[in-house]
């Protein structure tokens, strides 16, 4: 399996570029062979056009002298041997002409050839012609002198060969793609320990990966990775190793303790109950009292966990009313007394106004969790204050308890912290997940011996 994931990684990784590497030579290649011809034919072109340009500068001068005899001057510097261009001149009955005093470059049968040619009307006046004459491929043009001139001269064919310069372009192209297929060759090798070298080391860290899922560990050796973005990939993984330890260890003894938690008000229950049944207890209104209160705190806790499945799945739903904040306090400081009549509850109102928009069920639970926390810890009593605040109201709900430590006024509203004397900070974590659901936020103050207050803010 790992040899097969190996060979789709290097595959991945070195067969795009090398085949990008040889369609680029073959392209190349192919492109500079096709263009050749045109190369060639370009260059010859313009040295026709030159030839062409003296020829007729001097017929031109000519005409203006007025002398009787034209001569074409060798003496050119367009049309002699350094320019490759040949001028061949007939006169109007095709046969030629001599007006260079030395032409010994005029190729005889050449001569012959292209005075067929005119005859034939194959070389048309300015018009480029390719022509092959004994294995060689040349390129012609044709001036045709005016006859009110009155010269022997009629036309004038200049060529220019073709065959020698794109051989030697070619022969040099050879080389250059002699050069580059080393070239590609050396590429290709470095691609492919490039490629090898990216992907075993990815490799390795996929299956140490796979060996921690199964509870192994991140094991790679630093001397196995020798590209700094893989080894810090690797150290990444390590961290997030790390992480999640922790985190599975923090929540195993998490569970651990909910499910203490849970079990110690269900043995009360269970205990009440069975007591009352034997006859047992005989204070049956203090038994019921008992099991209801701690009925009731065990469905708030289990309710607390509810919610926080529903905040990590994203699943709650909000549903947003207008709500008389003062009367639902009212509602819930009746509730409390009920549940426990023992800490005395007092609320007042410092506003007028106390309706709010807002989602009902949330704020229950965020004023149920803070204040069934205060009255767990408060000595004597419990203050509920409603202020007017910013943006719209403050709810301060203050205990005369002990207060609270340092250390664990930093991590009330952590997730399943735990404080020296109190149980895990579910309802403090799910009152905090809620207001900031409804875009509000908690704040907490505490001194030790003095207690703590909460406030609310909308």
């Amino acid at each position: 399996m790992g040899q097969r994931r190996t060979r789709k990684i290097f595959d991945k990784l070195f067969i795009p570029i090398a085949l990008i590497l040889i369609v680029f030579v073959i392209v190349s290649y192919a492109s500079n062979y096709l263009s050749i011809d045109r190369f060639v034919k370009s260059e010859a072109t313009e040295d026709i056009t030159e030839a062409f340009d003296d020829i007729k500068g001097q017929l031109n001068e000519f005409r203006r002298s007025g002398e009787t005899e034209f001569k074409l001057q060798v003496s050119s510097p367009l049309i002699n041997r350094g320019n490759d261009a040949k001028v061949y001149v007939y006169d109007e009955n095709y046969n030629e002409v001599a007006v260079f005093d030395n032409s010994v470059y005029i190729n005889r049968e050449m001569t012959s050839f292209l005075s067929d040619l005119l005859m034939n009307y194959e070389l048309e006046e300015n018009v480029l012609t390719t022509i092959n004459f004994n294995g060689r491929e040349y390129l012609a043009n044709t001036y045709i002198a005016s006859d009110s001139l009155q010269i022997e001269e009629k036309y004038f064919v200049v060529i220019q060969d073709l065959t020698e310069k794109k051989a030697f372009i070619r022969e040099s192209l050879r080389s250059v793609i002699v050069l580059q297929i080393l070239i590609l060759i050396v590429a290709v090798l470095v691609v492919y320990k490039i490629a090898r070298d990216l992907a075993k080391p990815i490799i390795n860290l996929a299956d140490e990966s796979k060996s921690y899922v199964v509870g192994k560990g991140v094991t790679i050796d630093s001397e196995n990775i020798d590209i700094d973005e893989v080894e810090t990939l690797r150290n990444n993984l390590y961290e997030m190793q790390q992480n999640i330890d922790k985190e599975s260890k923090r929540k195993n003894t998490v569970y651990e303790n909910v499910a203490h938690d849970l079990r110690t008000p269900l043995v009360s229950i269970l205990g009440y109950a069975d007591g009352l049944k034997s006859g047992i207890i005989k204070d049956k209104n203090k038994a019921c009292d008992i099991i209801i209160r701690t009925g009731n705190e065990l469905k708030e806790m289990i309710e607390n966990i509810l919610m926080l499945s529903r905040f990590d799945n994203d699943t709650y739903k909000s549903t947003y009313e207008n709500v008389d904040v003062y009367d639902f306090i009212t509602e819930q400081v009746e509730l409390m007394k009920v549940i426990d009549s023992e800490k005395k509850l007092s609320f007042k109102s410092e506003c007028d106004n106390t309706v709010i928009y807002t989602d009902r069920k949330l704020l229950t639970r965020i004023i149920q969790n803070i204040l069934s926390n205060a009255i767990k810890y408060a000595k004597t009593k419990v203050e509920i204050i409603l202020k007017k605040g910013e943006p719209v109201l403050n709810i301060v709900i203050a205990d005369d308890g002990e207060g609270i430590s340092d250390k664990d006024l930093n991590n009330i509203f952590t997730r399943y912290y735990k404080g020296d004397n109190g149980h895990f900070g579910i309802g403090l974590a799910v009152a905090k997940n809620a207001i900031s659901i409804l875009g509000g936020d908690i704040k907490v103050e505490s001194e030790k011996g003095k207690g703590t207050a909460f406030t609310i803010i909308f």
